[in-house]
């Protein structure tokens, strides 16, 4: 032992030695020591963590983790099944029964049901409440999750376990309201730290994992209680309430918040004593029996027969059955309440318009990271033989169809992918401008429902570029996760083999991003100006698959002023320079948004020319009007309220504006076009055709194809939106679809 000793200390001694002659030498060269010169010791060798040394268990979580970023919901619902699996079979086999197979098929059944939304919970958990504070993060995290998701998880666990085994309504209550209180309360001294624990800890491939372990001993306790609440059902005594009534009776007793478990294991003694004194004969189902008190044991409910048991199978069936009908249902945009009801309840709900847009912004949202969000499920292309007669291509991209949502409803980039899936196939969001802004003050956005138009004065209201730059980069990235790749590979081109542009991350889309300047920029400082738009190019364009410069904005003052030509074409040069230096393999296309307003001859040949000057790629015709003249159809009376309304500061946007719209978009058709030849170049060579993307007043079909004819690419939405709901983009394609039928016949 002391020659060891020894040895170890010369050692020590020799090392140290030899690093301050190296140290010396460094100095003496003026050069740092490199990495690899290091003498290896427990100070500058890096150590794995303890679960990334464990062997064959390091590399099964590993082999976890990549199918968990491949297919998420596969592998949870996967997970979620073997955790109920081994749960119902831990917690049947502390019953004291035989194995009851039907139970574990309800068991499976309760957990690929829910597998899905409570992934989508912690998920969504995970990328909300981040503050600066970790502590108040893990603190907020948790609370939230206590208070919303373990009642409403352990409500329905309990619930279908009761539904599924042919219980009344009533009796499904009385299971919930004998279980949950209690395995709430239990749950508030395990959940919380285990969710700090993944929270804090562990990446969030590895977390499902985590608390499937975690889970298993959790479920088995979870249906252990339900079995309890069975036998207290079924024998007509409250076994979790039953050992308290007793000790209450005695004299001297004072009440107390007794441990669960010791209410469980008195009621499991109860539950199992008449069985090990069972002599005499059972009665008959028919006989009328001395209600149980709490000095006799209750006796053990009669078993259901084999045609009982089909009968709760076959009640349990039809129950998940309208379950999974109505969530069907109501997720499918195709569902009339979602045009009728909605909106209509929607403005019940919120008379201030901005009020009803923002709930129904946090509402996509919130549904969207639970999975509960309406989607279109009725294909662009009937059949995979089958030609998709809406299919277009814009700027390279095939597009699924020509319809698109325009800038306004998704001010901050915050639901994208929910409108995505409304069916659109190029979704606009912002204006953004550079630094964040309050906009006008409120009231400003006014609704006219006797001609399903609006009025808004928001003012360019924005959170800046550098918030919905950090939004796009995270939701870019988690893509890129799914897929096993870095933000690096995705902006380098590395889904674009499938068809997957960089902006909308989905194929057959583009996501576009609206930009502009601060209202206290000065319009006649164009310097000023034109830092402001290339500062937000610099921010958005690797996350963008389109940039629309908007100039038409009617509630920024002197916006519209940088329509002339000379300032506008030095704007939008600006705009693609900065664009075409973006850090990505396909850098995005630009677009501007022009007046409806500025309809003279000259103006429009003079936002021709600057387009064609600076290299932009299309034109965004119309946006919200000024203009008061021709609103109101013959034969519709307004109130006295939208009258008044009708007089209000700000933009109109609305069915209205069609007319005016469609005639715009022919006639900057023309003018781009007849550009095009005065500038061919040799042997008539002539450059790509500029894109037009038409909005303003389109609410059916019939209109998005006429603007289509008239020479535009992509139909946009917005107004036909608010009042039509979110059903909208679907019934617009479907009615396309049949005049184009119609047509061909």
């Amino acid at each position: 032992m002391a020659g060891g000793l020894t040895c170890q200390t010369l050692l020590r001694r020799h090392i140290h030695v030899l690093r301050q002659l190296r140290q010396r030498r460094s100095l003496s060269n003026n050069t740092p020591p490199r990495p690899q010169d290091q003498i290896p010791t427990p100070n500058n060798v890096p150590t794995l963590p303890f679960w990334q040394r464990l062997g064959p268990l390091t590399r099964a979580a590993e082999a976890y983790a990549r199918c968990q970023r491949k297919r998420p919901l596969t592998t949870q619902m996967c997970t979620s099944l073997f955790i109920y699996f081994c749960s119902d079979i831990s917690a049947q086999s502390m019953g004291g029964k035989d194995y009851d197979p039907m139970r574990t098929a309800r068991s499976l059944l309760i957990g690929a049901v829910s597998s899905i939304p409570s992934y989508k919970w912690f998920v969504w958990l995970s990328d909300n409440f981040n503050y600066p504070s970790r502590l108040l993060s893990l603190a907020t995290k948790v609370v939230v999750n206590q208070i919303c998701f373990t009642p409403v998880f352990n409500t329905y666990f309990f619930g279908m376990q009761a539904a599924l085994a042919g219980a009344t309504l009533g009796e499904t209550w009385e299971r919930i309201t004998k279980t949950v209180p209690v395995s709430v309360v239990n749950s508030c001294k395990l959940w919380p730290a285990v969710t700090a624990f993944s929270f804090a800890f562990l990446p969030l491939e590895y977390r499902p994992l985590f608390g499937g372990v975690i889970a298993v001993g959790w479920q088995t306790y979870l249906s252990y209680l339900n079995r309890l609440a069975e036998r207290s059902m079924a024998g007509g005594v409250d076994l979790l309430e039953g050992p308290r009534l007793e000790k209450a009776a005695r004299p001297g007793f004072v009440p107390n918040m007794a441990a669960p478990y010791l209410r469980a294991r008195h009621a499991l003694s109860a539950a199992l004593r008449p069985v090990a004194r069972q002599s005499t004969p059972r009665l008959s189902s028919h006989v009328p029996r001395r209600p149980a008190s709490t000095s006799s044991a209750p006796a053990p409910a009669p078993a259901p027969n084999g045609r009982g048991r089909l009968t709760y199978l076959l009640g349990g069936a039809t129950g998940v059955v309208l379950t999974g009908g109505i969530y069907y249902y109501a997720t499918d945009t195709r569902a009339s309440f979602h045009r009728w009801l909605v909106p209509r309840l929607i403005r019940l709900l919120f008379p201030d318009a901005e009020d009803a847009h923002h709930a129904g912004t946090a509402a996509l949202q919130t549904l969207h990271a639970l999975g509960l969000h309406p989607r279109e499920r009725a294909p662009d292309q009937p059949s995979p033989t089958a030609a998709n007669p809406l299919a277009t291509t814009v700027f390279g991209t095939v597009l699924a169809n020509p319809i698109g949502i325009s800038a306004g409803l998704d001010k901050d980039a915050d639901i994208p992918d929910a409108l995505f899936a409304l069916g659109a196939a190029v979704v606009e969001v912002g204006g953004c401008t550079p630094l964040p802004q309050a906009g006008n003050p409120r009231p400003r956005v006014f609704r006219i429902p006797a001609i399903d138009g609006m009025i808004n004065r928001y003012g360019l209201n924005s959170r800046g570029a550098d918030a919905m730059a950090a939004g796009l980069r995270e939701r870019l990235r988690k893509f890129a996760l799914r897929l096993g790749l870095t933000e690096a590979e995705m902006l380098q081109g590395a889904a674009a083999a499938e068809g997957v542009p960089t902006g909308s991350l989905l194929p057959g889309r583009l996501l576009c991003v609206q930009v502009a300047k601060n209202k206290g920029t000065d319009e006649r400082d164009v310097d000023a100006v034109v830092a402001d738009y290339v500062y937000c190019v610099k921010r958005l364009a690797p996350y963008a698959d389109v940039l629309v410069v908007n100039v038409s904005s009617p509630n920024t003052p002197g916006l519209r002023d940088l329509q002339a030509a000379e300032p506008l074409a030095k704007l939008l040069g600006a705009v693609v320079e900065e664009a075409r230096k973006a850090d990505r393999k396909v850098t995005p296309r630009v677009m501007v948004k022009v007046s409806p307003d500025e309809d003279h001859e000259t103006q429009m040949e003079g936002v021709v020319q600057a387009v064609w000057m600076s290299g932009v790629d299309g034109v965004i015709v119309g946006n919200t009007t000024k203009k008061r003249t021709g609103l109101v159809p013959q034969g519709v009376k307004l109130t006295v309220k939208e009258q008044q309304t009708l007089t209000e500061d700000g933009g109109f946007s609305g069915p209205a504006q069609f007319d005016q719209t469609l005639k715009l978009v022919g006639r900057y058709r023309k003018m781009l076009d007849s550009y095009s030849l005065k500038t061919s170049g040799v042997d008539d060579v002539f450059p790509p055709a500029k894109v037009i993307f038409a909005t303003g007043g389109i609410t059916n079909g019939e209109q998005a194809l006429k603007v289509l004819n008239a020479g535009a690419s992509v139909a946009m939405v917005y107004t036909g939106l608010v009042y039509g709901g979110s059903g909208t983009i679907t019934r617009i394609k479907s009615e396309m679809r049949e005049k184009l039928a119609i047509k061909e016949a």
